[in-house]
Order: C-alpha cells, then structure tokens, then sequence
C-alpha cells in the first residue's frame, strides 16, 4: 500500500499522508477518543513546498482512512483552484 497519495491540480501536486491515530485521552476536548484517520496535506510546486497542515477539526478523527482522505483531498483543491499561492492577478497595481 502506498503511503503518500499525490494528486495534481493546476501546476500544483498534493500530497496526502493518513494515518492511524488509536485511542487516547484529546487535550482540545478532555474526552476519551476511540481511533480514526486523519491527513496531512502538502501543497508543492517545482519541488518547493508551498503549505503543509493537517486536516482540519484534528479533534474530529474520521472513521475511515477513505473519508479522511477525501475530505483532505476536497480541502485542499478548493484552496489549490483559488491560486493564493500565485500572488495577486496581474491587473491590480502593486501598493507603493
């Protein structure tokens, strides 16, 4: 099985890497967790890494290594289609 899974998307790739978290006691909610999935993302571009987090809402484990990916993969190209990365449009002038 493959550990990281890389997508690309407008020059883009996006690499995820889940991974199993077993229970244990979560520090943002004082509860017991039972296990689940979570994503962490990488943006990269010509080999330089433009972002790197985890999936959103940590404290919320998802159930399937499936689910957490998707979701972290649906994240990601929303953020990766808006191009925040590229700077402003060529047609708004730069601030003196």
């Amino acid at each position: 099985m493959k550990t990281v899974r890389t997508e690309a998307r407008n020059g883009y790739e996006i690499r995820l890497r889940t991974i199993r978290i077993h229970g244990h006691r979560a520090a943002c909610t004082g509860a017991s967790w039972a296990g689940g999935y979570v994503a962490f993302v990488q943006i990269v571009r010509e080999g330089e890494v433009i972002a790197n987090w985890h999936q959103p809402r940590v404290c919320r484990l998802r159930t399937s290594r499936e689910k957490a990916e998707a979701e972290a993969l649906q994240y990601a190209v929303r953020l990766v289609d808006r191009r925040p990365f590229d700077g402003p449009p060529p047609d708004i002038p730069e601030a003196a």
